[in-house]
């Protein structure tokens, strides 16, 4: 976070990050600055390690915790089945799971390396496109960001995709930065992570449109006038790989179109040599496209919505006023400190970054909902980068009490995320539940919530599964498979009680009709509601029904 009174960096002197006069690119890190790349990854860490086995799973883990508490073949058969798309995520945890049980730090700690990876390439970005400093405060703003504490302690691929992306990203930006010779090492990099998106989230490959905007933008830049030659990062800019303003003697714009042609042409092959190696896995998406049916068509607010993001709809604010406040004071301090501060390569790669995804995302549901806010997760980066760069441009002082602003306007929301309602499912406090009060012999009827069971090992899944025709491991699903309700009425009438098991209470229970049922209690957690009857004979008396029987 450059001071104002900093002067602007003009051609020939050394670079905001410290860049040799002449626009030479630097090789490696400079020893002096690694540590500002260091230091956002452990603090990242650190956040995502305090408290991760607070929340209970919720129900998309218990069908992660699902999948890898089942034999190997098993697995690979339900692939084949149901969410193919998820399939390496699920043999990441089918192995964690085998090293050190399926408790929640094992399960999530995937995600918080993710995390911090994430943290070192925002930083990485940040240092190439703008300065070390930037990409110091860029670093700590993603580390402090709610989301990324939500998905850092969460067992789903997301933070996978957010790393993934943010390495892409880091990669394309050395692509456009370096030199043509070391460009096919960065591109087959590129092609790799491009690939690794498409098999562990489909979603992910929503990038591959940003950076073609990213892509073609550099292109503009290098055949226009006045650029300065294949490995700038824009006319006017200062950063890493760049001549500076007005430096002499760059290629002519014939040298500029040839360089622009190999760019474009080594992204393209390198985005369609990643999608070709996660074709199957499309592939497989598409034909299990039914497991996106619980999705609803965006509505008005859902864009609204997209500042969750950052967070709580105040702390969102804030970030918005210091990126405003550091173009701002950049502009106020003089042209060259602005195009030094924000370099033109910064938006045209955040920008796409941030809008296309959920862009995209939102007209494909015009067709058929396919929009969720953790499909876009992979946008944050973008965000923590436009940050970083307002905090640097504000100064040491004025940034670093940003910064603080911006941590503490977040806390509430880092605290709630690691109680045991966090995630929004407590399954570990409804389980717990049922192995306080179950008895030997009770049935269990699961209503929007038949995955609980392989979340912990405590009462659920004690309990007999009265309405299941298969069990998961057998019928190769997450779920099972499931009788017609008149068998399971037949089956009822041999149970003395039963316990309901639903999630939100969607669906009026009849199925116990006329079968001489009672209620005895009812409880509800988080989201999640218990119920338990018992027949008359059995109950004893010993508690009356709770009001509110359906």
């Amino acid at each position: 976070m450059t001071s104002p009174s900093t002067p602007p960096v003009v051609a020939g002197q050394a670079g905001a990050d410290g860049a040799k006069p002449g626009g030479a690119r630097r090789r490696g890190l400079d020893p002096g600055t690694w540590w500002m790349m260091a230091v956002p990854a452990v603090v990242t860490f650190v956040i995502m390690l305090w408290g991760i086995t607070g929340a209970s799973y919720w129900r998309d883990e218990a069908a992660t915790m699902s999948a890898a508490q089942r034999p190997l073949g098993n697995l690979f058969r339900t692939l084949g089945n149901i969410d193919a798309v998820h399939g390496a995520y699920y043999l990441l945890i089918w192995v964690m799971v085998r090293l050190g049980g399926s408790g929640e730090l094992v399960t999530r700690l995937p995600s918080a390396v993710a995390m911090a990876g994430a943290a070192v390439a925002v930083a990485a970005i940040g240092r190439r496109l703008v300065s070390p400093r930037a990409g110091l405060a860029a670093g700590l703003v993603f580390a402090v960001l709610p989301e990324v504490s939500l998905y850092g302690q969460d067992a789903r691929p997301y933070a996978i995709v957010v790393a993934l992306a943010s390495l892409a990203s880091y990669l394309l930006v050395r692509v456009i930065q370096d030199d043509a010779g070391a460009r096919h090492r960065l591109l087959a990099g590129y092609a790799v992570c491009v690939a690794a998106l498409g098999i562990v989230d489909i979603f992910g490959l929503l990038l591959i449109a940003a950076h073609a905007l990213t892509v073609a933008v550099q292109c503009l830049r290098v055949t226009g006038p006045g650029t300065s030659g294949p490995g700038t990062s824009g006319p006017g800019t200062s950063g890493p790989g760049t001549s500076g303003p007005g430096t002499s003697g760059g290629p002519d714009r014939g040298d500029g179109a040839r360089d622009a042609r190999s760019l474009a042409l080594g992204w393209l092959a390198a985005a369609v040599a990643g999608l070709l190696l996660a074709s199957p896995v499309l592939a497989l998406g598409f034909v299990q496209r039914g497991t996106l049916s619980w999705l609803s068509p965006p509505g008005l607010g859902t864009v609204e919505n997209l500042r969750q993001l950052v967070g709580p709809a105040t702390m969102a604010d804030v970030v918005v006023l210091v990126i405003a406040a550091g173009v701002v004071v950049s502009a106020v301090l003089g042209r060259e400190r602005l195009r030094a501060s924000w370099p033109g390569s910064l938006p045209a790669l955040c920008l796409p970054w941030l809008i296309l995804p959920p862009a995209l995302l939102l007209v494909a549901s015009v067709v058929t909902p396919v929009y969720t806010l953790r499909y876009v997760l992979l946008c944050i980066p973008a965000i923590a980068l436009l940050a970083g760069a307002g905090l640097a441009s504000l100064g040491w002082v004025a940034g670093t009490a940003a910064l603080v602003v911006v941590a503490l306007l977040g806390w509430p929301m880092q605290l709630q995320v690691r109680t045991p309602d966090g995630h929004g499912d407590n399954i570990r406090r409804a389980d717990r539940i049922v192995a306080a009060n179950r008895r030997p012999g009770d049935a269990v009827l699961e209503f929007k919530a038949e995955n609980f069971a392989q979340a912990y090992p405590y009462g659920i899944g004690q309990l007999t599964p009265v309405a299941q025709a298969e069990s998961p491991i057998r019928s190769a699903t997450l779920i099972g498979t499931f009788l017609p309700d008149p068998v399971v009425r037949q089956r009822l009438t041999r149970v003395h009680r039963v316990w309901v098991v639903e999630y939100g209470r969607s669906r009026p229970l009849v199925i116990l009709n006329g079968l001489d049922f009672r209620l005895v209690r009812a409880w509800r957690t988080s989201d999640i509601w218990l119920f338990l009857y018992a027949r008359p004979a059995v109950s004893g008396g010993g508690g009356s029904a709770a009001a509110g029987t359906r």
